[in-house]
């Protein structure tokens, strides 16, 4: 246990000393702010215009959920698994007495850390700014929640980046391929109702369906058990792939 700790420090200190990693989360807080400015000036001069205090947060979150999150949870495991083999920096981290499957879920756990951070920005960022620019709060509560059910996917999303990242040997070939895999996934989804309604990426932002529809427990243990199913899918074909992966 204590070298599973020594190496999640490690690997989140590794992320997180890359300048970009960073330079993101300024990007993310300076841009929610910026469009919350940018709607408060319209609605002040155009009277049908309307954006509550709710509605732009949970505006803003489907926006990062589906497309900045992607980018960033790729661009992070493109850095800590390809980039690392490389550098050969990973060859380094193979020769110290842990496990590679310690190794595997450190990696995950510093990638799961970045996107929990970049949804801490968001959400105190676009709160801060409503009061800033005197929005109304009428429920923080309904937002709070909204932002912790996204978080589930999230977490998935980041298991499956770390299993689409195995089959490469470059951090920037591994970046540009998995975010054209997911955008054709996406796209894929369009076309064919089945198929948008099983896969994981459909419900990124998925506290949309909650305020869509209400809350259906049996639905939503449905969709959390799909989830869940991608999940361990996911991290078993990417430990395999990361196990026999010759360094």
């Amino acid at each position: 246990m204590d070298s599973l700790k020594a190496n999640v420090i490690n690997e989140v200190r590794k992320l997180f000393l890359k300048k970009k990693t960073l330079a993101y989360l300024i990007l993310m807080a300076m841009m929610s702010f910026l469009t919350a400015l940018f709607i408060s000036n319209i609605q002040a001069k155009l009277i049908f215009i309307a954006v509550n205090s709710i509605s732009y947060p949970i505006m803003l979150l489907a926006i990062f959920t589906n497309s900045f999150l992607p980018l960033f949870v790729f661009m992070a495991a493109s850095d800590l698994f390809p980039g690392e083999i490389a550098d050969r920096t990973l060859k380094l981290v193979l020769t110290m007495p842990i496990s590679r499957f310690k190794i595997y879920i450190s990696k995950l756990i510093a990638i799961s850390s970045y996107a929990l951070l970049n949804f801490c920005v968001i959400f105190f960022v676009s709160l801060l700014s409503a009061l800033c620019l005197n929005i109304k709060i009428t429920s923080i509560t309904n937002v709070a929640l909204s932002y912790l059910a996204d978080l589930v996917p999230a977490l998935i999303l980041v298991i499956f980046a770390s299993f689409i990242v195995q089959f490469f040997r470059s951090g920037s070939t591994a970046l540009i391929s998995s975010i054209f895999i997911f955008i054709a996934v996406k796209t894929l989804s369009l076309f064919n109702t089945l198929v948008n309604n099983n896969l994981f990426t459909t419900y990124l932002n998925w506290s949309s369906l909650w305020l869509a529809s209400g809350t259906n427990p049996f639905r939503e243990l449905n969709l959390l058990l799909l989830l869940l199913a991608y999940g361990i899918i996911f991290f078993t074909a990417g430990y395999y792939l990361f196990d026999r992966n010759e360094v």
